[in-house]
């Protein structure tokens, strides 16, 4: 179980006791859980994996020397732009 499925397990728990506290008479006490569950799953869901380029970026960019491998395999490089603080990564 990597992490990305604890975080979002825990989305699905905050949300889900959420709803049960609405709907067990708990009224607006509920909707904190409701809110944050919802957060985490999204940002777990809509999360920068899988935003890679192709292309190397242009000047003033640098390769940070990081460098990972997607679950489908392709390794991808972590490329900087100290003048915005931009990350890229790009597929080798």
């Amino acid at each position: 179980m990597t992490l990305r499925d604890v975080v979002f397990i825990i989305g699905l728990l905050l949300l889900a006791g959420g709803v049960v506290a609405v709907f067990a008479g708990a009224g607006l006490a509920g909707i904190g859980p409701i809110i944050a569950g919802s957060a985490v799953l999204l940002g777990t869901v809509f999360e920068h994996r899988g935003r890679t380029d192709n292309e190397r970026p242009g000047p003033g960019w640098e390769r940070t020397g990081e460098r990972f491998r997607e679950p489908d395999g392709k390794v991808v490089d972590v490329w900087f732009n100290e003048a915005t603080g931009e990350r890229r990564y790009v597929k080798r």
